[in-house]
């Protein structure tokens, strides 16, 4: 089995995925800002922003900007720590929240038409396989933090 081949294949067929049309569905919110709304409202909500800096591995400035652009659209509010007010702490709002449930739910029925596309039998193999990569990753993960 020709091993390099499929990956190619593969990466190919990934390229085009990203150019889909449920990824371009952000509307007003882009990739990095549905990540820092996701991280808050899923992982840790009154996060400072280095910790949000620190868990995308960009730059704290780069967070600054995704953090203005939540700020107008009032899907995050920011308040000095109590303890500490060299550190800013984000929160989201219920419009934030509202947002990024909406975007879920628009994902979750784009990848549902997918499947059902797929019909049951390659859907329930496309799921499982993808579980499979998802574990396979999250071991290689592991085992990098431990180097």
């Amino acid at each position: 089995m020709d091993f390099r081949s499929m990956a190619e294949e593969l990466f190919e067929c990934m390229r085009y995925l990203e150019k889909g049309p449920m990824i371009k569905k952000v509307d007003n919110v882009s990739r990095g800002e549905m990540a820092v709304l996701g991280f808050l409202i899923m992982e840790h909500d009154n996060a400072t922003a280095g910790e949000i800096s620190e868990r995308f591995k960009v730059t704290t400035a780069r967070i600054a900007n995704t953090l203005n652009s939540l700020e107008k659209k009032k899907f995050i509010e920011r308040h000095a720590d109590p303890d500490d007010r060299r550190k800013v702490i984000v929160h989201v709002t219920g419009e934030g929240r509202t947002a990024a449930e909406n975007k879920y739910n628009e994902a979750v029925n784009g990848l549902k038409e997918m499947l059902m596309d797929l019909g049951e039998k390659d859907a329930v193999e496309h799921v499982r396989i993808t579980k499979r990569i998802a574990n396979l990753i999250k071991k290689k993960q592991k085992e990098f933090q431990r180097d």
